[in-house]
């Protein structure tokens, strides 16, 4: 793995998005794209092969962050990070086709982020 972990992020809130962004790369990560759209996911995945997704449940598009989970889980076994304002309880049913996952509610605890991406990466160093 590289030693810069490379992170693509699903987010279909701007401001939210280059917040997340900008403090992943202070924290020492990259990001390789920044996705709002579900329809767009699979191709930016495929594109990028990230090492770590981290991925909003609500997005643009007739799908949403766990049906995109869903897809790329059919090929790749890459780790997933859903972060959203949803209670986790309210799409654990769902979310449990994309397992392994992690899951962190809105407002995220940049800290808290921090440790999950450095868990779901072993071998990472930020």
């Amino acid at each position: 793995m590289q030693s810069q972990p490379r992170l693509l992020i699903v987010e279909d809130e701007p401001i939210l998005a280059l917040e997340l962004k900008e403090d992943l790369h202070d924290a020492g990560f990259l990001v390789v794209e920044v996705v709002a759209d579900a329809d767009k996911v699979l191709s930016a995945f495929l594109k990028h092969r990230p090492d770590l997704v981290l991925m909003d449940i609500k997005l643009y598009g007739f799908r949403d962050g766990i049906d995109s989970a869903v897809q790329i889980r059919g090929f790749y076994a890459t780790p997933i990070i859903f972060l959203s304002s949803y209670p986790e309880a309210d799409v654990k049913d769902r979310l449990l086709r994309t397992a392994p996952y992690l899951y962190l509610e809105k407002p995220y605890d940049l800290a808290r982020l921090k440790e999950a991406v450095l868990r779901l990466l072993p071998g990472a160093s930020s």
